[in-house]
């Protein structure tokens, strides 16, 4: 990060509780967007990655002087704000005040001088959910107020149903809508279940909630997978034995898949529809059906569980395979496998 970047991105954005001035910075997470400034003159760094090792010697550098919060640069809103305040979008006064602006008025990311490579990862995951969040808000502004409120009371009651059914442990949740209007939207979400609460991990589980009730809606199709981790060890690999269901959507229904539907999706190319390995350390199991009505007074263990249906060949491209359950550890972190089709 050369001097002009450094007075474009560094704020003191205020003081910590132990008195420390706190800096606030904006990173750039899409290489293009870097590509885009180069253009115009206002960055001059020849790549990426030399842009983000001058980013992480200036912020290591910096927490000698206070703490160090990111947010991400957002090229299209940093046009926007410049537009709306009359400046010179190339100028480093400019990214400055576009940088003070979305440190003080967002949510910062903590910089504690981790990789580069491992915060810039979290920050663009957090980026991306943000869009995505905004996407469906934008689609759902357009469906009637009621639609959505029914559409929000049934979204809820199928994950509590879900999650409490599965019980306590670390649950996995894929969810894929084809809402029109461009790519499908997709989002994997982490939750942990304990006996006295539910962990919601970071902003995921709140944007496929989301996803669900645009999906019930607008009637739209897609998939939800569940991966369930258990304490059993698969002997051939070492890993901890998953348990995964899958569901269809048609229509905003939830359709319970079999095992034997959502294997055959997981070990077929989305594209070729040639097989692929199987996975030794994967369960595929029935899912079950969400039945409305079910009495939600009844303790979990108590409630009646609705028989499971009958296969009924799908085509595989309903269902699409989740990234694996990453270590507890470091589910924060916003790693893994990337999903087959990802939201813009």
């Amino acid at each position: 990060m050369g001097n002009r970047h450094r007075r474009s991105s560094r704020h003191r954005t205020g003081r910590s509780p132990g008195g420390r001035p706190v800096l606030g910075v904006a990173l750039l997470t899409d290489e293009r967007d870097l590509a885009a400034l180069r253009e115009d003159g206002s960055l001059t760094h020849r790549d990426y990655a030399a842009y983000l090792a001058a980013c992480e010697r200036d912020m290591r550098s910096m927490r000698a002087s206070g703490e160090v919060v990111a947010e991400a640069f957002d090229l299209g809103e940093y046009l926007d704000f410049c537009q709306d305040a009359g400046l010179d979008a190339g100028g480093a006064v400019s990214r400055a005040r576009y940088a003070a602006l979305v440190c003080e008025e967002g949510d910062p990311l903590p910089y504690r001088g981790e990789p580069i490579e491992d915060f810039i990862a979290v920050l663009a995951r957090r980026e991306r959910l943000r869009r995505l969040s905004s996407r469906i808000e934008g689609r759902l502004a357009l469906v009637p107020t009621g639609r959505v409120k029914a559409a929000q009371e049934h979204t809820a009651g199928v994950l509590l149903w879900l999650l409490s059914r599965e019980g306590p442990g670390l649950h996995v949740l894929t969810c894929l809508v084809e809402a029109g209007r461009g790519d499908p939207l997709e989002v994997s979400a982490e939750v942990e279940v304990r006996p006295s609460k539910t962990l919601l991990r970071g902003e995921a589980p709140l944007v496929l909630a989301q996803m669900l009730v645009l999906a019930r809606a607008v009637r739209a199709r897609g998939s939800l997978i569940m991966r369930f981790r258990t304490r059993r060890t698969d002997p051939a690999t070492g890993l901890p034995i998953e348990i995964v269901r899958g569901w269809s959507i048609r229509d905003g229904e939830l359709r319970s898949l079999s095992g034997a539907e959502t294997r055959a999706a997981f070990c077929a190319d989305a594209r070729t529809g040639d097989p692929l390995a199987l996975d030794p350390s994967a369960e595929y199991a029935d899912a079950p059906s969400f039945r409305e009505g079910l009495d939600e007074r009844l303790v979990p263990d108590e409630r009646p569980h609705p028989p499971v249906p009958d296969p009924v060949p799908e085509p595989s491209s309903d269902l699409r395979p989740a990234p694996p359950v990453r270590e507890v550890g470091r589910a924060s972190r916003g790693g893994g496998r990337p999903a087959p089709r990802s939201p813009g």
